[in-house]
């Protein structure tokens, strides 16, 4: 009885700090730059792979980032330019909430038809009491996008990162919605327990090799638990695959369900090694329940997967490492092992089951001096087949998208990232490179995660870039002014390229679309809440 009260004691005393907003940041790369950048000082002791991040965690290593402004401006003016639109703050609870926009027009080279999207919505943050936090949100869109991400909606039944249209709209248009909410309740420094429908994101860079937020948001059930140099993360999900050929009633999602455990150590302050286990399992007749044993918390489930006599899961190994080399500059890097034999690897005959990709980046902020300046490069590839699965149902993707990299398997991929903030302005430049392998329609080469691998072309032989081989580029500029802060309102100017060369003729159909180019200027005012790919 006595261990049982110290226990409660535990868990009831020590709570985290009062705080307006939600407990965690949300996934927006642009937006968290400033706040991040004092955790990658070399004698800051944080677990700042495991995303979203913990603001209670965060604010006891940094300062307040408010910004500050006339307060005794008119009602109008701290609304527009300063302020939340509702705001209440008292010490048994609080509350924001926010209108959400995204109000964007452009026009692609070659098309006489103007690309838009029109969004409407609404975020509300708040509190309950001194440990409960929740937020929601809910958007209402209409757009026309450039051909490639059109193509991408129609082959995949979903809008990249978003909701799966609803209807057509106009011409060449789509109607889709996006719902989003959490609750975390942070009894204590040690533990925190989220439930909602939302996205996770694990690693330090741009991609994530593991798990990243590029599908669309999904229940899921987190734990998180820190103590000395461990960060410890359970999450359970429930996915859905969109395929018609899945579903067992018409309009009823096949569902699936992913276990992943994520163990960080922060050697010392600069140094950082992670371990990373994930099993997905479904039924494809959607029969059987969820078996209590996936349940289990602890890391490392293929034991208790040949234990219990599955051969349905999709199982997956990783792990990541992050080094500060120098005052906010960090090298990071992640390796996936869905399957290998050793002896095939030694053999170097280009087996199939050796699937595994890998990443190596390197990251500044405040880079070369300069207050507000960041700057990445990150490489990044995976073997064919890799994410794959002998039942589909079961591969590692969520709603019409992959759960790691966007473009599946079978590619190299590198990126540069510059970004500079200072005061309301922001401007950033991006390229990709790529080089990857396309399935050819009827074909399965490895780089399309939604075909079973038991189609495979060829058991040998297999590297990188198979298939139909393609070039990929991409670049985005941008400029913006932040309008409001608070709410993250922001008004922009920005330059879309994409160029996807196959090396084949034109009208070759392939699973990563047809050989063309797409430029798009784009104008706009958004409320930026979400990281958005379009360099898919």
């Amino acid at each position: 009885m006595k261990k049982l009260l110290i226990c409660l004691l535990v868990f009831g005393l020590n709570p985290a700090r009062i705080q307006a907003q939600y407990l965690y940041q949300h996934l927006n790369v642009l937006n968290n730059l400033r706040s991040e950048s004092r955790l990658y000082e070399l004698d800051v002791d944080f677990h700042s792979s495991v995303r979203p991040l913990n603001q209670t965690q965060m604010e006891e290593v940094q300062q307040s980032q408010e910004h500050q402004y006339n307060t005794n401006a008119s009602w109008f003016n701290r609304k527009a330019w300063n302020e939340h639109l509702v705001k209440v703050d008292e010490a048994k609870y609080a509350i924001t909430i926010d209108p959400l926009v995204n109000f964007q027009l452009g026009l692609e080279a070659g098309e006489e038809q103007y690309r838009y999207i029109n969004t409407r919505g609404y975020l509300l943050e708040g509190r309950i009491g001194k440990n409960l936090t929740f937020y929601s949100t809910f958007l209402e869109n209409q757009g026309r996008f450039a051909n490639y991400i059109t193509q991408y909606a129609s082959r995949r039944r979903v809008i990249p990162g978003q909701s799966s249209p609803i209807r057509g709209f106009g011409d060449g248009g789509f109607d889709y919605g996006f719902v989003a909410g959490e609750v975390s309740y942070n009894p204590n420094e040690f533990f925190a327990f989220t439930a909602g429908q939302g996205r996770n994101f694990l690693g330090e860079g741009y991609r994530s090799m593991l798990l990243s937020d590029g599908s669309f948001s999904y229940p899921f059930f987190r734990i998180e638990t820190t103590f000395w140099k461990f960060k410890y993360v359970n999450l359970w999900t429930q996915m859905y695959d969109l395929r018609r050929e899945a579903m067992i009633t018409p309009g009823n999602f096949a569902r699936k369900y992913l276990s992943a455990h994520y163990l960080s150590i922060n050697i010392s302050p600069r140094l950082n090694f992670s371990v990373f286990e994930a099993i997905m399992f479904g039924d494809s007749t959607q029969q059987e329940g969820l078996d209590v044993s996936f349940l289990n918390p602890i890391i490392f489930y293929r034991p208790v997967e040949f234990a219990v006599g599955s051969r349905n899961g999709n199982a997956l190994l990783g792990a990541a490492f992050s080094y500060k080399t120098f005052k906010k500059q960090m090298l990071y890097g992640q390796f996936v092992l869905d399957e290998f034999q050793l002896s095939a690897i030694l053999a170097q005959e280009g087996s199939w089951v050796n699937k595994y990709g890998f990443q190596l980046g390197y990251k500044m902020y405040d880079a070369f001096k300069v207050k507000g300046l960041f700057q990445r490069l990150e490489y990044n590839t995976a073997r064919p087949h890799t994410y794959q699965h002998r039942e589909v149902l079961t591969n590692y993707a969520h709603y019409g998208s992959p759960l790691a990299h966007p473009w599946g398997a079978n590619f190299h991929e590198l990126i540069y990232q510059a970004i500079y903030q200072k005061n309301r302005w922001e401007g950033d430049v991006q390229f990709n490179f790529g080089r990857m392998g396309a399935d050819a329609a009827g074909s399965n080469w490895g780089s399309d995660i939604y075909l079973s691998y038991e189609s495979r072309e060829q058991d040998l032989g297999n590297e990188i870039g198979q298939g139909i081989s393609a070039n990929y580029f991409y670049l985005q500029a941008r400029a913006a002014y932040v309008v409001n802060p608070s709410s993250n309102l922001k008004l922009e100017l920005g330059l879309r390229y994409r160029n996807f060369s196959p090396d084949v003729a034109e009208n070759v159909k392939t699973t990563a679309m047809l050989n063309q180019e797409s430029a798009m200027l784009i104008f706009g005012l958004r409320t930026e809440m979400f990281n958005r790919y379009y360099d898919l």
